[in-house]
Order: structure tokens, then C-alpha cells, then sequence
């Protein structure tokens, strides 16, 4: 029987948009065990999916903002990354597993050097990205014009899997953290309009913007009818700031009060989502929830952060140097956008 390794040591949402390679595999090889093999942050996102065998700790100091304390190509990513596959526990442990079957999601030369070291003979990985496809069997080619999930996809064909896969993320919540959320809510029954606000992100030059939040929050909440929650860890507790004392039985800032998962589910649980470039955009993803991505400085273009990134339900906004558009989007274009995007939003239901 194959085994097959999938490596996904990145950040959340990464790990997210490769749910739909391991629902693939296991639709394609029944009886074969799938394990993947991330890092101890993301492992709550992967619970109770049936499509995963086997969850890894897998805390690979390279290409995430968790524990990769340097530059992606620098020297010293270099020298931690090659002390991690030669001499970690983690991969020691790999090695033992006789896996038949590796595939590095990301495709890196660290990446690439695990599946060897570990022994696994049929090694697949990315060309044209981060390095390390010499050393596999085969690759997929990067396109940055295709979206990751769908890249993810491609891996299949390498396998000769025959299947027909949604590139949407997977993530299974039980009944008890639905219940859970819609109580937070305030109730299955609430007539309000259900807003996420998640503010947080890994780099602040990719982000939107703690003020821009601000004044978009405060534009959301003069709408009767709106009921926002802020969600995030307990560092962007301060970002959403200066909302008014007569808002404050529709607006809960629950920064650093909730698990992965509670998070989730109160996505789940939404009806509009607004975010950076982060987690909470792949959440809403997952759930078919109509979101709002908002670019900050770093990114050039959000027409090609869409196409790598972006759902059918969801909107981004951004820059676009290459029309002139060097800004990115004030909180008014903010607003016009989501009432543009989803009017249901601001029609009263009272």
C-alpha cells in the first residue's frame, strides 16, 4: 500500500489550500495512507478532516512567519534549514515512516532535501519557485497567474489521479463549535447582519492598515442592522480603536479570547468578512462566505492576488500600478465596494 507524505510546514492559510490535494488523494486512493506534515500552529485547522491520516509535527524553519527567523534565501535559512533535516527529531521520526510517496507542497531546496533525507523514494516538488526540483522525481510548474489550491491540484496528475477536485480549503467543525459560535452571535434568530473583521497579519506592509480598519468600522456600524466582531490574536486587540460608546451592544472585539477553531466557526457563521491577506480570507473561502480582502503597500496588483488567491464569492482590493492605481483603497472604496459586492448587507431586515 503507497504512504504518501505531504509537506506543509507554512503558515495557516497555506495549509489550508492544501486541503483539497490531500481530498483528492484520498478520493483517488482509498486505501491509502495520507499524512501531512506541518507545524504544531496549524494543526487545529486540520482536525477531524477524514481526508488526512496521519498529522505530522513538522516545524521546519523555512518559508513561514512562525519560526523562520531569517530571510528565505539567506545563508543562515540555509545553514537551520540543513540542521533541521540532518539532525532534528522531527526528522528522524520521518525517516522511520517508509513513506513511498513525497510531495512538498511550497517546493523549496529545504523542502526538497527533507523528502530525500527521510528516504522517500518518489519525490515531487515545484519548478520554478523556491528551488529544490532537481533533487525530485517530477514537478509541477509555478504559475503565478493560476490559484495555489488549483496548483496544488496538479500534483495529481504527477500521481495519475483520476479525479475532479473543488480547489476550495476543508475544514470540518462539529456541532457542538457551530452551536457555540451562533451563540456568540447572539442567537440563530438575530436579524442582524453578521460582520468579521480581522485586522491582523504577518508583515505590516502587507497589511491594510489599523486606521483604515478603524474608519471602516466605524462607516459599518453607523448601518443599524450591522453586528461586527473583531477576531485576531491578542497583538490586534488594539488595532480596531475609537469606536463609540453607542455602538457598543453591535461591536465585540474578541482579539486573543478564541481558539483556531472558535474563529473559524464564527466565520462559518457569518455573512460578510473582511480581512487582510491572512487566514481569515481562506476561512471565509471554505465557507462560501462572500469576503473582502484589503491589499496594503507591498502588493502591486490585486488582480494577481485574486488569481492566486482569491474565491468566487470574494472581492480584493488593491493597487494596480500597472492602470495607474497606486494607492491602496480608502476606507469609502472600502465601503462602496462591499455595498457594491453584496447589497443584501445593508438592506434592513428589522
Amino acid at each position: 500500500m503507497k504512504k504518501i507524505f505531504i509537506l506543509r510546514n507554512n503558515d495557516l492559510g497555506d495549509v489550508l489550500v492544501a486541503t483539497p490535494l490531500a481530498q483528492g488523494l484520498k478520493k483517488a486512493f482509498p486505501d491509502v495512507k495520507i499524512a501531512i506534515g506541518v507545524g504544531d500552529w496549524s494543526k487545529p485547522l486540520l482536525k477531524n478532516n477524514p481526508d488526512i491520516d496521519q498529522i505530522i509535527p513538522c516545524n521546519a524553519p523555512w518559508h513561514n512567519k512562525q519560526n523562520c527567523r531569517y530571510p528565505a534565501n539567506s545563508p543562515m535559512t540555509f545553514a537551520v534549514g540543513l540542521l533541521y533535516v540532518i539532525l532534528s527529531k522531527e526528522a528522524r521520526f520521518l525517516s522511520k515512516e517508509s513513506y513511498t510517496h513525497g510531495i512538498d507542497f511550497l517546493g523549496s531546496r529545504q523542502g526538497s532535501w527533507l523528502l530525500r533525507r527521510i528516504g522517500i523514494p518518489n519525490r515531487y516538488g515545484v519548478r520554478g519557485y523556491a528551488g529544490g526540483d532537481k533533487w525530485c522525481n517530477d514537478c509541477i510548474d509555478f504559475q503565478e497567474d493560476r490559484k495555489v489550491a488549483e496548483s496544488g491540484l496538479a500534483f495529481l496528475q504527477l500521481l495519475d489521479a483520476k479525479v475532479d477536485i473543488e480547489p476550495r480549503p476543508r475544514i470540518f467543525l462539529t456541532e457542538a463549535e457551530r452551536n457555540k459560535a451562533d451563540n456568540r452571535w447572539g442567537g440563530i434568530n438575530s436579524k442582524k447582519k453578521r460582520i468579521i473583521i480581522a485586522p491582523g497579519g504577518g508583515f505590516p506592509q502587507k497589511c491594510w492598515g489599523d486606521e483604515r480598519f478603524s474608519q471602516l468600522t466605524k462607516l459599518l456600524l453607523h448601518q443599524k442592522n450591522h453586528l461586527v466582531l473583531v477576531i485576531g490574536a491578542k497583538e490586534d486587540r488594539s488595532r480596531i480603536h475609537g469606536s463609540d460608546q453607542k455602538f457598543v451592544s453591535r461591536f465585540h472585539n474578541l482579539c486573543g479570547t478564541l481558539t483556531l477553531r472558535e474563529s473559524a466557526a464564527l466565520v462559518s457563521r457569518a455573512d460578510f468578512v473582511i480581512t487582510n491577506s491572512s487566514l481569515c480570507m481562506h476561512l471565509a473561502g471554505a465557507f462560501k462566505i462572500p469576503a473582502l480582502t484589503l491589499l496594503g503597500e507591498w502588493y502591486e496588483s490585486a488582480k494577481t492576488h485574486h488569481q492566486q488567491w482569491g474565491y468566487p464569492e470574494s472581492l480584493i482590493l488593491g493597487k494596480e500600478c500597472s492602470e495607474g492605481r497606486r494607492n491602496p483603497a480608502s476606507p469609502k472604496d472600502a465601503l462602496s465596494a462591499i455595498k457594491n459586492h453584496t447589497p443584501a448587507l445593508f438592506q434592513s431586515t428589522e
